[in-house]
């Protein structure tokens, strides 16, 4: 068992997919630590879906490799991989009990009822459904279901399980239960996860590797953390969410300090860890949306001779329970948000319209890459974290 089980690494070597003239996969280098819990993260068309499709032998590359434990499987039948698929439609049998839902990949390898039974209990135990295993899946609810396509997914004992977009048909309660539930069976198992969604929430909560794809690239592949909190750029930080994006023109660079002056006038100062910008280029960074402090502005107040400081107006405030979103129109920017701790905001409100300052500490600014045309590209809306 543990000889079979240090085979579910993944490697993806120059993957490539086309569909006619169109490039849904474009040339994509991974490698995927066995045991390890992945999200595949993107809006939709990002070529996520196709990857895990491919892993899975139900797409054939145009071109590149696929390897599991070391061994290439393009060309072999998905029966012949070691790999587990759950599909977000879930795909259970209404007129078979969950036991026999469970125990139905076995019955089609050939074991008899006793031995296939037995696996599906076995199994049926360690998702917390053993009590269920007589019923039809029209008697469970959104989130037993989806723990019985996971059982059945299981009970191969596969090296890599791919899941499809699991958590999409459940309300946001189960949604929030379930996601712990997948990442403790994963641990409890010690097997590779594949998880494919386009939430950013989801991704993070669950995932301890995780590639962010636009357009059928990979943009990012990291740690959840390494991704919130230093991504590479605008595109990954405007996606993921919880940034704020802003640029400027390099005015000056000395001791590592670089200033930078906005297009509304607003100056900014960023460290640029050793590296001299030249003069007149232009540069990016971000600012976590919970790094942001805001006040009140008097009027005809200026704030353009002060670093990291810009000037905008409420234009909608959002209680979240433990913080206060409040989004800032700012001349220039296509979005500004500061998340205000509750116990900060009500000690004094503020009111849509209200004119506000906002201001940020130097250390707390992340330089991004990437050029003018890649930052000004917005993440389609769909996908926008609130």
């Amino acid at each position: 068992m543990n000889a079979e089980r240090k085979t579910g690494e993944i490697e993806l070597v120059n993957l490539t997919k086309r569909y006619g003239e169109t490039v849904a996969v474009a040339g994509v280098n991974l490698t995927i630590p066995h045991g390890s819990y992945c999200c595949l993260l993107g809006p939709s068309g990002c070529g996520k879906t196709t990857i895990l499709r491919m892993i899975a032998g139900h797409e054939t590359p145009t071109s590149g490799d696929i390897r599991i434990g070391g061994s290439s499987v393009v060309g072999q039948p998905p029966v012949r991989r070691g790999t587990a698929m759950m599909f977000q439609s879930y795909a259970l049998f209404p007129h078979l009990s969950v036991l026999d839902n469970v125990a139905f990949p076995l019955k089609m390898r050939g074991l008899d009822r006793d031995r296939r039974h037995a696996a599906a209990r076995e199994i049926l135990s360690k998702v917390g459904l053993e009590r269920f295993a007589e019923r039809l899946p029209a008697q469970l609810s959104g989130g037993q279901q989806q723990r019985v396509a996971l059982a059945r997914s299981l009970i191969t004992n596969p090296r890599v399980l791919l899941l499809d977009e699991p958590l999409s048909a459940l309300d946001e309660y189960l949604r929030l239960r379930m996601r712990g539930e997948l990442r403790r069976i994963q641990r409890e198992f010690g097997i590779t996860f594949i998880h494919v969604t386009h939430t950013q929430l989801e991704a993070i909560a669950v995932a301890d590797m995780l590639v962010v794809m636009d357009q059928g690239r990979i943009e990012q592949a990291s740690g959840p953390r390494e991704i919130f909190d230093q991504p590479r750029s605008p595109y990954v930080a405007r996606f993921i969410g919880g940034q704020n994006v802003l640029g400027g023109i390099v005015e000056s660079v000395a001791d590592d300090i670089t200033l930078l002056k906005g297009d509304q006038g607003a100056r900014f100062a960023i460290r640029t860890n050793g590296s001299r910008p030249a003069l007149g280029s232009r540069l990016y960074f971000a600012i976590r949306r919970d790094r942001v402090s805001l006040s009140r502005a008097v009027e005809n107040e200026t704030s353009s001779t002060i670093p990291n400081f810009v000037r905008g107006t409420v234009h909608a405030i959002e209680y979240q329970g433990s913080y206060v979103k409040v989004t800032v129109d700012v001349p220039g920017l296509e979005e500004f948000v500061a998340n205000v701790s509750d116990g900060a905001y009500f000690v004094d409100p503020l009111e849509i319209g209200q004119p506000v300052l906002a201001n940020w500490k130097m250390e707390d600014v992340h330089r991004l890459e990437g050029d003018e045309q890649a930052s000004t590209a917005q993440p389609r809306l769909e996908t926008a974290l609130s």
